[in-house]
């Protein structure tokens, strides 16, 4: 089946995009950006890089990604203290459990933060799971 017998003109051919993907860095702007990078996914310093490196394809990688890693902090503890105010009310128990989920998701964030932070500054252009399939999305 050809593009001709389906009736599909030119507009059914997919063009490269004019956006250039974030993986074509430079390997100068790699080197110029990993301090930047494994800065962007401190708590609240995900912007920095946003400021400091607007072109740098390699600081808006990990910078975007740091973006996306502070909302799921800030969405967590908002999640943590709502499970605090309700179950941890109650005694022993609701204690124990707030305690294990704020220690557990604490422990998580953590690993995946220095994960972040270990990629940025290695230079390579690593995804985080479940997260980094949205950089694309950030809108700035």
């Amino acid at each position: 089946m050809t593009l001709a017998s389906t009736g599909c003109d030119d507009w059914c051919v997919p063009t490269p995009s004019a956006e250039p993907r974030f993986e074509d860095a430079t390997r100068e702007e790699i080197d110029d950006g990993r301090i930047l990078a494994a800065v962007a996914y401190l708590p609240g310093l995900c912007f920095v890089g946003f400021a400091a490196a607007p072109t740098n394809r390699y600081v808006q990688f990990h910078a975007r990604q740091g973006v996306i890693l502070f909302g799921v902090e800030i969405a967590s503890w908002i999640a943590l203290a709502i499970l605090g105010a309700s179950i941890g009310r109650i005694p022993f128990l609701g204690l124990f459990i707030t305690a294990v989920a704020e220690l557990a998701v604490g422990l998580l964030l953590l690993a995946v933060t220095v994960y972040g932070v270990a990629k940025g500054a290695s230079g390579s252009f690593a995804r985080i799971p479940f997260l980094g399939d949205g950089i694309e999305k950030v809108p700035f």
